[in-house]
């Protein structure tokens, strides 16, 4: 018998999926036949991200790939902003989506604690803890109408290997790092038998890296490197295959696991 391919055909939907290693990840989802749906804040953004997935398809079908806008800064309409990206990505209900992916989250907030502001370096962390609640109440509060109650659906969160070892100045990265891991492990007793997972990565090499540049320099960037046994940061496409892996995996081996 041929190696199953788990998704072939299954549905992926994924928030921050217009760069870095959500668009990884969608693209990793595509070629393995899922039908993908993106998610981002920027409307321009987000159609510049389903030409440039499209491309690198050319034979795929338009029922295959869509996307949807979903600012998840905006915090008071937040509930409402998923709840019509998730009608309009299961058409109400009708092609129901078999597993979740959440990488958004904007650029690290990299500040001293004497400099630390609400608006600026808070919000971020409500932002990201946020959607990834408010998505697990609308497939709780909705059972079976927009995700299978299976064990062969997940729900994957991200985290960061900064949690476990803070550097200098990272105490925020750390706090919602931590309160997504805990949040998984929460999930997954809470949302069973719907798999809820969570991937803890090191510093990958994305636009997102820029802001780490940006505030401490090519050091930042040389120092980043040499801490890892390879030589080299990680790149989004062999990040995705986590997530992958998170997704096929229906015998529940991994169940509220953090993957490092």
């Amino acid at each position: 018998m041929a190696h199953p391919n788990h998704l072939q055909d299954a549905h992926v939907l994924v928030f921050g999926g217009t760069s870095g290693i959500g668009y990884a990840i969608a693209n990793m989802a595509l070629y393995n036949g899922a039908h993908v749906t993106i998610s981002g804040s920027n409307t321009s953004k987000l159609e510049a991200s389903l030409v440039s997935l499209r491309s690198n398809y050319p034979s795929l079908s338009q029922t295959k790939l869509d996307g949807f806008a979903c600012d998840l800064s905006d915090t008071p309409n937040l509930e409402a902003n998923l709840r019509e990206v998730f009608e309009k990505a299961t058409q109400g209900g009708q092609r129901k989506v078999d597993h979740i992916t959440i990488t958004a989250g904007g650029a690290p907030s990299l500040v001293q604690l004497a400099d630390v502001e609400i608006d600026h370096n808070i919000k971020p962390i409500n932002m990201r803890l946020l959607s990834c609640i408010l998505i697990s109440k609308l497939l709780a509060s909705n059972p079976g109408h927009y995700m299978p109650i299976s064990s062969h659906s997940s729900f994957t969160l991200t985290s960061g290997s900064n949690t476990s070892k803070p550097r200098p100045g990272w105490s925020l990265e750390a706090t919602w790092g931590a309160a997504m891991e805990g949040l998984t492990r929460g999930l997954a007793v809470d949302l069973k038998p719907i798999r809820v997972n969570c991937v803890s990565m090191y510093a990958v090499d994305t636009p997102l890296l820029q802001a780490v540049k940006e505030h401490g320099g090519e050091g930042v960037i040389r120092e980043l490197v040499d801490q890892t046994l390879v030589g080299e940061l990680a790149r989004p496409e062999s990040t995705a295959e986590a997530y992958g892996w998170c997704m096929r995996d229906r015998l529940e081996v991994v169940l509220g696991a953090l993957m490092v």
